[in-house]
């Protein structure tokens, strides 16, 4: 059965952002989820992961994917909730959420379970927020909403752990554009042998 891919950019003058979805082999559905919306004010984003793979991860990481689509300019600490409400009766799923405001030049990032992320700075620094463990499920879960600085010309990495490669810091403060990290990260999924989910970015 042939995997379908997906590729979809976002961007304006502050932010360029590239994301990638391939299923598992041989699924239909892909469990993961995201969404990406750039405004004049802002950038968010979310990749979702289902539990399991198939049909019912799907419909557990897309109903996240649909809450903030339909609250976007909510923030962070709020949507997290609000997508923990609308797994209730659903598999579970585990989640990240970044919100780039661009006025302020900071970032809100909040994650529970394994989806990774890095954000790399042109002076050297990485920003590597600790997920909470876990998932979520509709059940009481609690959060940790994060806010940090960035410079002009950070690169950032989100993934699902369908993406198994080392050196994910290294490339994301790479001389590489997202284009070039995209492609890279895509010869990788091809290998994979579960639903995968990536958006890499730049913010300028």
């Amino acid at each position: 059965m042939h995997r379908k891919k997906m590729l979809e950019r976002d961007c304006n003058q502050h932010i360029q952002a590239i994301a990638y979805q391939i299923p598992k082999e041989g699924n239909v559905f892909n469990g993961d989820s995201f969404y990406m919306k750039v405004t004049d004010e802002y950038f968010i984003c979310v990749v979702a992961d289902g539990l399991g793979s198939g049909e019912h991860a799907y419909h557990s990481s897309n109903a996240i994917r649909l809450e903030v689509e339909k609250k976007h300019d909510q923030e962070v600490d709020i949507l997290i909730e609000s997508c923990n409400q609308v797994l209730k009766d659903k598999r579970g799923a585990t989640i990240s959420i970044l919100k780039v405001h661009f006025l302020q030049k900071t970032f809100t990032y909040s994650s529970v379970g394994n989806i990774q992320f890095v954000l790399s700075c042109p002076s050297g620094k990485f920003i590597y927020p600790l997920p909470i463990h876990g998932y979520l499920s509709g059940r009481p879960q609690t959060y940790r909403c994060e806010t940090f600085s960035y410079e002009m010309g950070s690169k950032f990495i989100i993934h699902t752990d369908g993406l198994a490669i080392p050196g994910i810091k290294a490339l994301a403060s790479s001389s590489s554009s997202i284009e070039e990290i995209s492609n890279f990260l895509d010869n990788h999924a091809k290998k994979g042998k579960d639903d995968l989910t990536y958006i890499v970015g730049q913010i300028f």
